[in-house]
This record gives structure tokens, C-alpha cells and sequence, in this order.
């Protein structure tokens, strides 16, 4: 493997840092993946009820409305009148941050404050060096804008590699990413020396913290503002929160002013629904229940490490993970055949979370995951995991990946499972 192979010599894409293959050959196929993963959600629910599917994704994603609240939301009128403002002051307490020098502001996705924050702070040829866990990368939703901005993008995944780039020069623009998107985590000792660094005169620090609540929830870290000088950062409102997908941005009073003109511009902002379960979601947050994930993971930990090796899986905070090239293997070994491979590791991660779903109604994140999210098979306890139990997951687990086993060489079956009638020649 190097940095443009993965283990299989396969060519990784840069934006995404995965390689493309025969199914999921592009952004286009794997949206059509995503869509049909939802088309199984929706049958299975028509034929065995809404109480046999089994969410592991980690992620709420419902309205977070109450029903008090929809007497308020029959216009814009009631709105203003009852939510205008609200949301922000919590945003503030939730990422820790001081409201007398942060503000927030409140988007549809995670990937649109990225977007917007970083096409609006970078410039041609801008530097921007990033540091992302070890195993991990900057998420694609970072690297697309940075590169549309035409900065150029130097990742580390140590603090040392980062410390030695940096005494090159002090870059514009420092980019940070506490747990990457297959759920790598940053120590927060790595952390707070990144935030450490000599900045120059006009250098900005922009944390990418999605999983926010999983740093304080599960490994006890502090909330973003309060881990060291941040001039933005951005977390989820749904990754281990009750609330609707969207992305809180919060940071320097004058960088939020620019930044909420141009999302008004752009139509980022969140919508009124959106905007009142955010405020819900961020309000009534308990970290409690992601420790208590955290500890159902660890006994799944146990289970799979002595079935599949301590080397193939991992713990991805209150989750267990595998990643699509250990998957491969493990799927080979299984299968107990030689196989010429016709898959890459996006392909085997997401036809293991189909078989889950299809057959045992386990919804994981790579079934339904947006475009450019990781090629890793990510188990979460949260919010359902306690239904089904370490043991029961274990086995859906093993069964999907005995299915993966006899599509390694057939890439026709692996189309048909992941795209359905979507699928294409």
C-alpha cells in the first residue's frame, strides 16, 4: 500500500481516499446505492413494522419536533414569534464556546459549512495542512472546497509530520479532525499541540468536529472551544444527537457575520423545521447515553476480536469498525477458495451493510451513507444496540460477510445487491 494504492494496488482517489470500482464507480452509483438502501428501509418496515429495523448507525436524523412545537410552524409568522434566535445561544453552550466573542450559525449539512466556510476563507494557492487520526483522512466535504478555492492541501496524520511542515511556514489555514469519518480518533494531547503551533498574522484554525459528541460522550474530551484557540469549527446536530442532519457553526463573532450573508446568499441556512429540532436537539443533549453505547461496544469488541483477530477490527468510539480491506480478507478467508478479487474495499463495506439490512434489518451507516463517506464497515451502538445485543450483531455480522464471501469474484451480484434496479451495465 502507499499513498495512492490501498493494500489491493488499487488507485485511490484523492478527494474521496479510496479507490473507485466495477459497481461503485462513481459519485452516481453510490447516491443509487444510498437510495436503494432506503427502498429496503421502506419495505422492510411495510412488511415487518417500524420496530424490526434496528438502527447502528449512530445517527437520529428525525425531525427532533415535539408536537408543541407545530403550532408555531404553520408559517413564518409563529416562527419568528416563538423560535427566532433560540437556537444559536445553544449552539454557543454546546460547543463550549464564549458568547462573547463566538456566535453561530445554524446550516443544512455539516458538508454546507464546510463548503461555505472554506471557499469564503481561502484563496488561489492558499496553504492549508490539515491534521487528520492516524488510519483516517480529512473528510472528501473538506478537501472538495478547499481544492474548488484552488488552495493547496498538505494532510498529516501526526503531530510531529505536522509540527516539521510547519516550521516551513505558518500556513493561511490549519484544518483539524478530531475523528474521521471511519471513526479514527485524535488524542486530544495531539489535538492541543496542533492548536499550540506558532499561527502567523493571518493564520485561522477550522475545526471539522462532526462527531463532537462522540469526543465527549465516549473518550470524555472537553467540547471544541474549550480545547484550546479555534477561530471556527463546525459540528453534527444528528452523530449521536436526537436531531435532524444539519451542521452548527460557531466562531469569531466577525467570521460568522461574513459567513451568515453569504449562506443566505447561497440558501444554506437550516429551514424553519430544521432550525426548531436543532434547537431541540441541541437543548436537551445527554452524553450519557453514548457512554453507555460505548460500553455494549466494547463487549462486541470482544466477540469479533476472537472470531476475525485484534488486527481486523476496532473500536470507532462507541462503535466497533472494519475497515473494506479487512472485510476483503476476512470475506476470502471465509469463503476458503482461491479468489481473484473483483471488488474494492467501498464495495465490500457497503454490500456487508446491505446484508445486514436486507436480511436482519441492521441499518449501518455505510448503507445509507452520502457520497465520499468511508470504505469501513462501522457498527454502532447507538441508538439501537441494546435490541439485538453484542451476540446477535456478531452474527449478522458474520452472516453478511459469508455472503460477501461468494460475490469477492462475481462482480454482477455485487451490482445487484447494491444498487437493485438501479443497476446498470
Amino acid at each position: 500500500m502507499t499513498d495512492s494504492t490501498d493494500r489491493f494496488g488499487n488507485p485511490i482517489d484523492p478527494t474521496v481516499g479510496y479507490a473507485r470500482g466495477p459497481v461503485l464507480r462513481s459519485t452516481a452509483e453510490e447516491v443509487a446505492k444510498t437510495l436503494h438502501a432506503r427502498r429496503i428501509v421502506r419495505a422492510l418496515t411495510a412488511a415487518r413494522g417500524r420496530e424490526k429495523i434496528v438502527d447502528l448507525s449512530g445517527m437520529n436524523r428525525g425531525a427532533g419536533l415535539r408536537a408543541s412545537d407545530l403550532a408555531h410552524l404553520d408559517s413564518h409568522v409563529p416562527f419568528f414569534a416563538a423560535f427566532e434566535g433560540e437556537a444559536e445561544p445553544l449552539a454557543l453552550r454546546h460547543m463550549g464556546a464564549d458568547p462573547g466573542r463566538h456566535d453561530a450559525l445554524v446550516l443544512n449539512r455539516v458538508s454546507a459549512a464546510n463548503f461555505l466556510a472554506l471557499t469564503t476563507l481561502l484563496r488561489t494557492g492558499d496553504r492549508v495542512l490539515a491534521l487528520a487520526p492516524p488510519g483516517g483522512v480529512t473528510h472528501p466535504s473538506v478537501v472538495r472546497p478547499i481544492a474548488m478555492a484552488g488552495a493547496v492541501l498538505d494532510q498529516h496524520h501526526a503531530i510531529d509530520s505536522l509540527a516539521a511542515a510547519w516550521r516551513f511556514a505558518p500556513p493561511r489555514l490549519l484544518i483539524l479532525t478530531p475523528i474521521s469519518a471511519s471513526k479514527r480518533h485524535l488524542t486530544l494531547d495531539a489535538f492541543q499541540r496542533a492548536l499550540d503551533l506558532p499561527r502567523g498574522s493571518d493564520t485561522l484554525v477550522y475545526v471539522d468536529d462532526a462527531h463532537m459528541a462522540s469526543r465527549v460522550g465516549f473518550f470524555g474530551e472537553p467540547r471544541t472551544f474549550e480545547v484550546g484557540p479555534i477561530d471556527l469549527a463546525v459540528c453534527s446536530s444528528d452523530k449521536h444527537v436526537a436531531g435532524p442532519r444539519a451542521g452548527v457553526l460557531v466562531g469569531r463573532k466577525d467570521l460568522i457575520t461574513a459567513l451568515r450573508s453569504l449562506a443566505y446568499e447561497l440558501g444554506l441556512e437550516a429551514q424553519a423545521s430544521q432550525y426548531v429540532g436543532v434547537m431541540n436537539a441541541l437543548r436537551d443533549f445527554d452524553p450519557k447515553p453514548i457512554a453507555e453505547a460505548g460500553e455494549l461496544a466494547k463487549d462486541l469488541l470482544r466477540i469479533v476480536e476472537r472470531r476475525y483477530g485484534e488486527r481486523r477490527v476496532y473500536l470507532g468510539g462507541p462503535g466497533v469498525s472494519m475497515t473494506g480491506e479487512d472485510a476483503l480478507d476476512v470475506g476470502r478467508e471465509i469463503a476458503g477458495r482461491p479468489v481473484s478479487l473483483a471488488l474494492v474495499p467501498v464495495e465490500a463495506s457497503a454490500l456487508v451493510a446491505l446484508e445486514m439490512l436486507a436480511t436482519d434489518g441492521i441499518l449501518t451507516i455505510a448503507a445509507v451513507a452520502m457520497p465520499g463517506s468511508a470504505p469501513v464497515v462501522r457498527l454502532m451502538m447507538y441508538p439501537d444496540g441494546v435490541k439485538v445485543g453484542a451476540e446477535g450483531i456478531a452474527d449478522s455480522l458474520h452472516r453478511a460477510l459469508e455472503s460477501l464471501g461468494g460475490m469477492l469474484d462475481d462482480a454482477e451480484a455485487a451490482r445487484r445487491r447494491l444498487l437493485g434496479d438501479a443497476q446498470r451495465a
